[in-house]
């Protein structure tokens, strides 16, 4: 145990050592890939002091957008951008706001976002800070997508690409990139297929010429050609290119982005339409099995659930498939419900540019969702209250037939014992006192040996047993049973095991089911349940409770 606690202490002080010694930049390449584990490693540099506090709290919120939980990100971004230092911080302070700016949006933060973007223009028309004004665009875009004004969306991230058209750094570059992709992900959402399939191409010469002037840090380029090569895969499966997607598909396949778990999932879309569905559910469980519950605005956990769905669908397996969707459908639900609410409190703070270009808009936008919601509430309240109407009168007529058949039942059972008790032994008694050795005399000799000593309750006697009872060879017991009960010995002796429990039910009103069954020589609860309901055309609970 001593050695145990040794070890341990050991890999923590190994892994803290390991920590401090990573840089500011090596600890964010080190997220990309590892985020999860980044945050343990940012515990032990806070507690070491090795960064400052703001830089901390932008590490923990690229974490935390890495591994989809925005609004955790949105937190500690926001922590970082109150903390001194990080106005001063001129390398840093960009990164955060496109991260903040980011996070707002990917968490339905509409006003937040609004309000961080006019800031990052702001900064970057400050500092003439052209990556910084790009990508304040490109987010600006992403906003009015999420609020249904696509047309600017569409322009404003047209903009960001011409504006880094002439990209000569390697920031430049990734921005162009990212920016294009962007604009590939719209066309490719609308349905436009072959622009998308356009602004590849152009991207692929981008891609190209970043890689010539690359010196260092291949991983950023080596994960902007993973989101691209997918997209492209997907893409010349539909525009039917011929090997193409074959092509791009190995392109992807060579990136180390390929290997990681965004990567794997990012490959989905292209499966999914090839074919190769038990690679997706391979993907989306390896994620599925990382992702917190607790973030229910994860996008990317929505995606994942819904094309786990369209697998299991296309392999036959409709449980899973159903179950995904569940998960989806609740998902969808509490995204809408805040999304409404962003909607509602937010629109008036959002900054001036989008107030007095949309509000109107936005507004009769809203108008029209309010009534449309309002309408479907009452069609949904009057379907209910129908189908209540009709659940309230099923279950009277239900309830009454119960009740008929449980004093059916119950006469039956009357009638049966008084029969037992009398006429039975009569009829074979005085057949047997005239010297006749008929098949009848034969029968109700046995019939009422069996019921008066309850043989039916025996397990332990068989069909030789019966017919030795009886009297005769098993053939002849054979056809005796038939003659005289239309059935077989089983069917004969499962009736009077089911007498039997109506008795049960009538003396021992406190019995469970699984108690009268076993009483009855009938254990198992599903057969009960089932020569029950055949024999008197009501369950055993329903009886039950007619009863009581």
């Amino acid at each position: 145990m001593k050695r145990f606690i040794v070890f341990i202490w050991f890999g923590l002080f190994i892994s803290f050592l390991y920590g401090a010694a990573l840089s500011f930049d090596d600890m964010r390449e080190r997220i990309a890939y590892d985020p999860l584990g980044s945050l343990a490693s940012l515990d032990s540099l806070e507690t070491d002091s090795a960064y400052s506090s703001y830089q901390i709290d932008y590490l923990r919120a690229l974490s935390y957008h890495t591994q989809s939980q925005y609004y955790m990100s949105v937190y500690y971004v926001r922590r970082a951008f109150e903390a001194k230092g990080l106005q001063r911080d001129t390398v840093l302070l960009p990164y955060a706001y496109t991260l903040w700016a980011k996070s707002s949006i990917m968490s339905f933060q509409l006003k937040e976002a609004a309000k961080v973007i006019a800031a990052g223009k702001s900064y970057a028309l400050k500092c003439h800070n052209l990556g910084l004004q790009a990508s304040m665009l490109q987010l600006e875009g992403d906003l009015y997508r999420k609020m249904g004004i696509l047309p600017k969306s569409y322009e404003c991230v047209t903009e960001a690409v011409a504006l880094l058209s002439g990209a000569r750094t390697q920031e430049d570059y990734l921005l162009l990139s990212d920016s294009m992709g962007y604009l590939m992900f719209y066309y490719i959402t609308d349905g436009q297929l072959q622009k998308a399939w356009e602004v590849g191409q152009r991207r692929e010469e981008v891609l190209a010429a970043w890689e010539k002037c690359l010196t260092e840090d291949t991983h950023v380029l080596d994960r902007q050609k993973g989101f691209f090569y997918s997209k492209m895969a997907y893409l010349a499966y539909k525009l039917k290119k011929g090997g193409l997607s074959e092509a791009y598909l190995s392109k992807f396949y060579a990136t180390n982005f390929s290997k990681t778990q965004r990567g794997m999932l990012e490959i989905n879309n292209y499966l999914l339409k090839v074919g190769r569905y038990e690679e997706v559910l391979r993907h989306n469980e390896a994620y599925l099995g990382l992702v917190s519950e607790a973030d229910s605005l994860n996008l990317m956990r929505l995606r994942t659930l819904e094309q786990s769905s369209q697998a299991y669908r296309a392999l036959g397996d409709y449980v899973h498939a159903y179950l995904a969707m569940l998960q989806v459908h609740q998902i969808s639900q509490q995204m809408a419900t805040n999304r409404e609410r962003s909607q509602i409190f937010q629109l008036a703070d959002v900054t001036e540019a989008v107030a007095r270009q949309y509000r109107l808009e936005k507004a009769d936008y809203e108008l029209k969702v309010q009534r449309y919601v309002i309408s479907a509430l009452l069609v949904v309240t009057l379907v209910l209250l129908v189908l209540f109407g009709g659940l309230w009168r099923t279950l009277r007529v239900i309830r009454r037939k119960n009740r008929k058949m449980a004093e059916l039942v119950l006469q039956l059972d009357n009638q049966r014992s008084e029969i037992q008790s009398v006429e039975s032994e009569l009829e074979w008694k005085e057949e047997e006192r005239e010297g006749k050795d008929t098949d009848e005399q034969l029968f109700f000799r046995f019939d009422w040996q069996v019921k008066e000593q309850k043989l039916y309750l025996n397990y332990q006697l068989g069909r030789d047993d019966y017919a030795q009872l009886m009297g005769v060879d098993r053939n002849r017991f054979a056809a005796i049973v038939k003659k005289f009960t239309s059935n077989n010995l089983s069917t004969y002796l499962n009736d009077l095991r089911l007498e039997h429990s109506v008795t049960l039910f009538r003396e021992h009103p406190d019995w469970s089911i699984n108690k009268v069954a076993e009483e009855s020589a009938l254990p198992r609860i599903s057969t009960f349940y089932r020569l029950f309901k055949d024999k008197y055309g009501i369950s055993p609970n329903s009886f039950r409770k007619t009863l009581s």
